[in-house]
């Protein structure tokens, strides 16, 4: 009680007995009403404090920073030696881990990166403090520890301890440790009470923390695919241009093979003619045979420069995608085969309606092969079949078909039926020079789409073909 009132209360009393019965009755007045002010002192101080901890989560997501600031703070409003904050070793079964901030007092040892093991927290402990236990502990020597745990409490000389969870979201993350290390310390309910919003705030910054590594390892990501996609695309320029330069070369090739081989062919062919017309008194039998047979052989071989370069261009051509009639464009192909054939008979049955995108110029001559298939593979029926359509599959993509009743073929050569120049059948059962598949399955390959055949011998044969891109297992 203030020196100076109580003077003036002696005055006013009577006698010694009569002033300390009055400052009795004082001092029982006071006393509550001091308690109280002490009491909200301390809550503005903790309101401070608070206000400070969320403060630097808006100002920064930093942890150590935030760790830092905030056990200053709590061990000064608490006038606690130590503060410190734990965190448990990843993949530890939270049985280990060290201090990673503290604030202590300076005749204290600092128990900062000092590892703790603890083999019986994470099976005993964990999950009661990931649920929000609270250990508040007057004195380590008589609160029924163990042994263990004791000592570990005794090598940071800690004899009172408060210890609340550090909630990353719902995991464990680590603890907040108040240490008293002079003297036990019974810890008032306002105290735990403040601890334990204090760690509510960092549970905060956790998960801020948890969020911002995230991004940054977003952003690494996205920064390793950008420069991924930056190099695929240096990349995939340099091909353009390697692939310029190729496609010029095989135009210098198809223009030697169109000009300077043909001119050797033709004058084979021309003086062979010339011999058999003028000279065929001369020649004997055999003589004959054999500048037949020279004729038949560069024609042959002109038929082949002519189909090689018609598989040159399919493959260099510039595409030109637009809407195509594709009922329209087979039954034309099929009235120009009557025409020119009026001697086999063919009933050809064309599905109406099928339009597809695709380059106009390559899906007739897709068409064209395919039907002059059907048509060469039926002349030996006396009434054939050839017909042209399409199934819708489950993917809603459509599946285009040529079916022939022809001769067909032996599935164990099915492979073989799209390779240039190969052939399942001899020349002199039917013609071709066997690249007519090929160009047919480097068209279908350009629109995206693939192309297979089924067939049985003497059975017919039936080729399909799709003009979009199926996803895989389609």
């Amino acid at each position: 009680m203030n020196p100076e009132l109580l003077t003036k209360l002696r005055a006013c009393c009577k006698d010694e007995t009569a002033f300390e019965q009055l400052q009795q009755i004082l001092s029982d007045k006071i006393q509550p009403l001091e308690q109280e002010i002490g009491r909200a002192n301390f809550q503005v101080e903790r309101q401070k404090a608070l206000s400070n901890a969320i403060a630097r989560l808006q100002e920064t997501l930093d942890l150590e920073t935030i760790f830092q600031a905030t056990a200053t703070e709590v061990r000064q409003l608490l006038a606690a030696d130590r503060v410190g904050m734990f965190r448990f070793y990843a993949d530890s079964g939270w049985n280990d881990g060290e201090f990673v901030s503290e604030d202590v007092a300076a005749d204290l040892a600092s128990a900062i990166a000092q590892k703790v093991h603890d083999h019986c927290f994470g099976e005993q402990f964990a999950v009661h403090y990931q649920r929000g236990r609270v250990q508040a502990v007057a004195d380590i020597y008589n609160a029924g520890l163990s042994d263990c745990h004791i000592q570990i409490l005794a090598q940071f000389q800690v004899r009172a301890n408060l210890v609340v969870p550090l909630l990353q979201g719902h995991n464990l993350w680590g603890l907040l440790c108040i240490h008293q290390c002079r003297a036990p310390r019974q810890w008032q309910e306002t105290e735990i009470e403040f601890v334990n919003q204090i760690a509510d705030r960092l549970g905060v910054a956790l998960q801020h923390a948890e969020l911002l590594a995230e991004l940054r390892a977003e952003i690494v990501e996205r920064q390793q695919a950008e420069q991924r996609a930056q190099e695929l695309n240096q990349g995939l320029q340099q091909a353009i241009v390697e692939l310029k330069a190729v496609n010029k070369e095989l135009e210098a090739f198809s223009y030697s093979v169109s000009h300077d081989l043909r001119a050797p062919l033709r004058s084979i062919d021309g003086f062979s003619q010339a011999l058999l017309e003028d000279c065929l008194d001369q020649l004997d039998a055999t003589g004959q045979d054999y500048l037949r047979r020279i004729r038949f052989a560069s024609q042959r071989m002109g038929q082949l420069i002519d189909d090689l370069l018609t598989l040159s261009r399919v493959t260099r051509s510039e595409m030109q995608r637009e809407s195509v009639d594709l009922s329209r464009v087979a039954s034309r192909i099929c009235t120009n085969l009557q025409q020119t054939h009026p001697e086999q008979q063919v009933e050809f049955v064309v599905q109406p309606g099928l339009v597809a995108q695709g380059d106009p110029r390559l899906l007739e001559v897709l068409l064209e092969n395919l039907l002059n298939n059907a048509w060469k593979f039926t002349s030996r029926q006396l009434q054939a079949k050839i017909e042209f359509g399409a199934i819708a599959q489950e993917n809603g993509i459509l599946v285009y078909f040529v079916r022939d009743d022809g001769v067909g073929f032996d599935m164990v050569y099915v492979d073989k039926l799209f390779r240039p120049f190969q052939r399942l059948h001899g020349m002199n059962e039917f013609s071709g020079n066997g690249i007519g598949l090929a160009t047919v399955q480097r068209i279908v390959h350009r629109h995206g789409g693939r192309v297979w055949a089924e067939g049985a011998l003497a059975r017919g044969a039936t080729f399909y073909f799709t003009l979009f891109a199926e996803e895989v297992g389609a």
